[in-house]
């Protein structure tokens, strides 16, 4: 069984590419070569057509809501194989984007074939995020 830390650090590890901090998607669309800074001092890249498509989806007003990388979350209280959007604004571009309506307002539920859609639709403007 492992023991509370040895978890904690296990997730440490598996987060490290979250960002430090995620700029708005109007901010990323103005920038030539838009990324991100890991946790990890890391850049990664994100795709301008990825950003464009998020834009044509989003209501206009939300441009400076929206923060990028979306951000999938596990979410153990489901269950295995569950995971969410959190946010009023990113829920509402994210049921829009795979064509469903959310649980709640603020949150959406991902089973694992809307996870994978999103990811092939968003694979750099989405990042997955491990908790317990």
């Amino acid at each position: 069984m492992l023991d509370e830390r040895v978890m904690e650090r296990l997730i440490r590890n598996m987060n490290e590419h979250i960002p430090a901090k995620r700029k708005s998607l109007a901010t990323m669309l103005d920038e030539d070569d838009p990324f991100y800074e890991g946790k990890d001092g890391k850049h990664y890249n994100v795709s301008k057509d990825e950003l464009k498509k998020i834009a044509a989806c989003a209501d206009p007003w939300d441009l400076d809501r929206i923060k990028i990388p979306i951000l999938l979350m596990t979410d153990t209280n489901y269950g295995d194989g569950y995971w969410k959007v959190i946010g009023k604004t990113e829920t509402r571009l994210v049921s829009r984007l795979i064509d469903r309506e959310p649980e709640k307002e603020d949150e959406i539920i991902l089973f694992y074939p809307q996870l994978n859609e999103l990811r092939r639709l968003l694979p750099t403007a989405t990042n997955a995020m491990y908790m317990p």
